[in-house]
């Protein structure tokens, strides 16, 4: 194997598989990338953890076709080094790549290409076409909700499933807060959800890098895998063999009480509060009387904070204390320039909505303070 290629380019799809490449493995083959010439033009590149595969290509020179296993982490942190925009990728007789640019020489340890998994991607199934800007916004707008693989009590993935009125909901919850997202299918009713599926949150962070600058994607979904494919990109995720709880049923459907409030004003309000928060003391107190929302926030030991904003509410007073996190968190993630608070009582928690887009909710559960 011989190419030629461009240091910012391949230095961009180096940067994508180190996430995927296992940095603590029994098997250490999955620590490294499969480079393999595909044609004169294209060198492809393929990374796994058994659970998470991408198959990426770029632009190459191909002056002798072939295919070779190494360090993915040591391949880039050498190609971030080199000098020039041109770069000589080669196998020596000896094994080895060599890397050169300029005067600068290179060479690392490699394995033969057979040493590496096989990923079957299911290249020949029906793929459904996808607004890849819509579908990525439901995702952010929900991922900060899904818990730590560490949670023992909560589905560590964001469930994504079919609906009434031709929609695609997500939702994801670590049993104190819940975010809630969902796009119209247009087309998607084919992509076999079934009952729904569960992403893993190392899953959806992956499709989110995949989707960060494609206007269309495909996906499928097939033995319990979903597999999203762009023009040069194959990613296949493993589902989570997990029941997802009905939160549906937690939402309160008549949330009687709520004011609209600008989201960079409430959000600089809630830094304020922050700062004399922490980790014993994490909760910000709302209380909403006729015409303004009161911020309440500290640690006795340290200081305390207050701060007001003016709403548009009229009715009875109500105090109610939120995880300061969550909150940002969500209004964060709220569409739109304008955030809308609304509640039932203090037991049922709050709801964060986008004023002026129902694609998306929050609920926090309230805390005892």
């Amino acid at each position: 194997m011989k190419v030629q290629v461009e240091r910012a380019a391949l230095v961009q799809v180096l940067q994508r598989l180190q996430s995927i490449t296992e940095k603590k493995t029994t098997m250490p083959i999955l620590s490294n990338t499969l480079m393999r010439t595909l044609d004169e033009n294209i060198l492809e590149f393929s990374a796994t953890d058994l659970e998470l595969s991408l198959r990426t290509q770029m632009g190459a020179q191909m002056e002798a076709p072939g295919d070779r296993c190494v360090s993915a982490k040591k391949l880039l942190e050498i190609v971030r080094e080199l000098p020039q925009d041109r770069i000589v990728l080669e196998m020596l007789d000896n094994g080895r790549i060599a890397m050169r640019a300029g005067r600068s020489r290179f060479e690392l340890a490699s394995s033969a290409a057979e040493d590496f998994p096989y990923v079957n991607f299911f290249e020949d199934l029906d793929f459904v076409t996808c607004n890849a800007a819509v579908f990525r916004s439901c995702l952010e707008r929900t991922i900060y909700a899904v818990p730590s693989d560490e949670d023992p009590f909560s589905v560590a993935g964001l469930f994504c499933h079919p609906a009434e009125n031709d929609l695609i909901c997500f939702a994801a919850s670590d049993g104190h807060r819940l975010a809630y997202s969902h796009m119209s299918a247009d087309g998607m009713q084919a992509l076999q959800l079934g009952e729904g599926i569960v992403i893993p949150r190392k899953g959806v962070q992956e499709i989110l890098k995949v989707l960060e600058k494609e206007t269309e994607v495909f996906l499928a979904a097939h033995e319990n895998c979903l597999i999203l494919k762009t023009m040069d990109a194959l990613l296949k995720v493993q589902l989570l063999e997990a029941e997802f709880p009905e939160y549906r049923v937690i939402i309160p459907e008549e949330r009687p009480f709520g004011f609209s409030v600008d989201k960079e004003v409430f959000h600089a309000a809630l830094k304020r509060m922050a700062v004399l928060s922490n980790q014993k003391w994490r909760h910000v107190r709302f209380v909403i009387k006729n015409g303004v929302l009161e911020l309440e926030a500290g640690d006795p030991e340290l200081g305390r904070a207050d701060d007001a904003l003016d709403v548009e509410y009229e009715g009875d007073e109500f105090a109610v204390a939120f995880n300061i996190r969550y909150v940002v968190d969500a209004i964060q993630s709220a569409p739109g320039s304008q955030v809308r608070f609304e509640w039932v009582d203090q037991y049922h928690g709050g709801v964060f909505v986008g004023a002026d887009d129902p694609s998306y909710l929050a609920l926090i559960m309230p805390m005892v303070v």
